[in-house]
């Protein structure tokens, strides 16, 4: 019986069944797992294996593509509309004032934005991009300037809970104290 071999002859009988580097399995129950494997086939289906990316179809494509054009669309007239406010991004350190500015697309007749040099804080809105050039003062839609604000307050307040010299709320004492 197995009980009866050494961890060795265990290790030599898979090397006879051909498992290389036998010598990493180091305990009986290990190497009596691998001998039982071996001899089971591995099983067998008919299905076929899931791809990561499915087939897709060019004409559903399409369709979905022209959708998501067409909010963006949206979201850029209603931008156009909307009051204008003035910002100013902050340039992080090693960042260079942005420069964007307003061209017509020769295809399409629509104003774009081109990014011409320097740092940019996109701000996504059901599909359209709005480039907003770091370091300067620029007039945004409303709505860009309240996605920008909000992104700001949150990096602002991430953290809060974990520092020192916040107000513990059981004491009302700084946490720093009670250390």
């Amino acid at each position: 019986m197995d009980e009866e071999k050494t961890v060795k002859q265990l290790q030599q009988e898979l090397r006879d069944k051909g498992v290389l580097n036998a010598e990493l399995f180091t305990s009986k129950a290990q190497i009596r797992t691998v001998l039982d494997m071996q001899g089971t086939p591995a099983p067998k289906t008919d299905e076929p294996v899931a791809t990561i990316d499915p087939p897709t179809n060019p004409v559903e494509e399409r369709n979905v593509e022209r959708k998501w054009q067409k909010k963006a669309d949206h979201m850029r007239i209603k931008l156009e509309h909307q009051s204008k406010v003035r910002i100013l991004v902050p340039l992080e350190p090693n960042e260079k004032q942005g420069v964007v500015e307003w061209r017509k697309n020769p295809k399409t007749g629509k104003d774009e934005q081109v990014i011409l040099s320097g740092d940019i804080q996109p701000v996504t809105l059901n599909g359209y991009v709005y480039y907003v050039p770091k370091g300067i003062y620029v007039e945004v839609p409303e709505q860009v300037a309240d996605t920008i604000t909000e992104k700001f307050n949150q990096t602002a307040e991430a953290g809060q809970s974990a520092r020192l010299d916040r107000l513990d709320p059981t004491t009302g004492r700084p946490v720093a104290e009670q250390l």
